[in-house]
């Protein structure tokens, strides 16, 4: 089966710290399938290379390219709001995605299509399709999506739209699903299944050697993008909540993003300069030593000013298979694999005394720790091994 992946993240170059989950689901589908992944092109990337079996094409959208601000970076939204040029590529992002997708479907190339993200990927597929040549479509939903469509006007008719050029949609956790059937206000045509992102659960528990901490009592651990969504600052201020009962205990982020600045100004307020340590944007491999000896993974996701949540951070499950324990808010698509006391902790969102309390109880857990065990389970029915199987379900129809 010939199969054409669209999404507009996607890593520049193997293992550069961009979210690779796309890549990932790809790969997992080519060990079976031929795999084609669509994805923006960038100054200095090749427009066609291969990659563990997939074929990449990238196309451009801007001209020139060297002036294309849209994707990549710290996301659309974030470049949206940074860049007065990003501002004016969406139209001609969409086209040339349309345009590129028609090139890469006409003569019954692809037997079917997977899209991710309702906007831009979703529309640009359902406008190709309906151009036509026609193909089996499913769409990944993820929370930006819904996030970005209830701020539209005509959200109710783009989420119809896109979702009638479709024979299956996955959203990446419960919530995601039923904010976007309530936009859609029609029922769809389509089942909407929760899906969330998978994970190589061997790559993340195969050991590592312990990363080098300056923490005589170890540390936890933070990944993500720095926005306001990823609720960093309601860890920051759990932290001296949490100190007193382990005070060789720090904290470590990997990960960049617009809020740095506040976060680094926040941790000297907070009197935490020595227990605090900020590592950027850091490879997959180091990412998996961090989580593997870390005393917990704290994802204290929060619903934004602007009202988005996070969806169901991968990280979560990479923790859980890398064996730690996982520390949650109580939010989103989180719920839906964190069982509270069961195989991880969760807590109030936005709420840095229950944080600490989940955290203390995290900590509290005896080593080896039981709970921390049950995650391990849980990533293994999230390994791409069997993601993969039911997108292959799913694009075979």
């Amino acid at each position: 089966m010939r199969i054409l992946i669209a999404t507009s993240t996607f890593p520049l170059r193997p293992d550069d710290g961009v979210p690779r989950f796309v890549f990932d689901l790809a790969a997992a589908l080519a060990r079976r399938d031929e795999v084609t992944v669509l994805a923006p092109a960038a100054p200095g990337i090749p427009a066609r290379e291969r990659w563990d079996g997939v074929e990449i094409r990238r196309f451009r959208y801007f001209w020139p390219e060297r002036a294309q601000r849209l994707a990549y970076g710290d996301g659309m939204r974030e470049n949206l709001a940074a860049s007065r040029i990003a501002r004016w590529q969406p139209p001609a992002f969409l086209l040339s995605q349309v345009a590129a997708l028609r090139r890469l479907l006409r003569n019954g190339a692809f037997d079917a299509l997977n899209t991710h993200w309702l906007l831009p990927q979703g529309l640009a597929a359902a406008l190709a399709l309906r151009l036509g040549p026609r193909c089996r479509h499913v769409l990944s939903v993820h929370a930006g999506d819904v996030f970005l469509l209830e701020r539209l006007p005509f959200a109710g008719r783009l989420a119809r739209f896109t979702l009638n050029s479709c024979q299956t949609v996955f959203a990446d956790g419960s919530e995601v699903r039923e904010r976007l059937l309530r936009l859609a206000k029609e029922p769809p045509g389509v089942e909407v299944r929760v899906q969330p992102m998978g994970i190589d659960a061997e790559r993340f528990g195969a050991p590592e050697p312990p990363p080098e901490s300056p923490f005589p009592d170890g540390y936890l651990l933070l990944v993500g993008r720095l926005v306001e969504k990823k609720g960093a600052r309601f860890l920051l201020e759990a932290l001296p909540l949490v100190l007193p009962r382990h005070p060789g205990l720090g904290l470590i982020v990997i990960g960049t993003g617009p809020e740095e600045a506040a976060l680094r100004r926040r941790v000297d307020e907070l009197g935490l300069g020595a227990r605090v340590r900020f590592l950027g944007r850091r490879p997959h491999p180091e990412v998996r030593r961090h989580l593997q000896h870390c005393r917990a993974a704290v994802v204290p996701s929060v619903v934004d000013s602007r009202g988005e949540a996070d969806g169901m951070p991968t990280v979560v499950l990479e923790a859980m298979a890398a064996g730690a324990r996982v520390v949650g808010s109580r939010i989103d698509g989180i719920p839906d694999i964190v069982r509270d006391g069961e195989n991880g902790w969760l807590a109030a969102p936005g709420d840095r005394t229950d944080l600490a309390r989940a955290i203390l109880a995290a900590l509290a857990e005896p080593h080896p720790s039981a709970r921390a065990a049950e995650g391990r389970r849980t990533a293994a029915q999230h390994d791409w091994a069997r993601v993969a199987e039911r997108y292959r379900e799913a694009l075979h129809g």
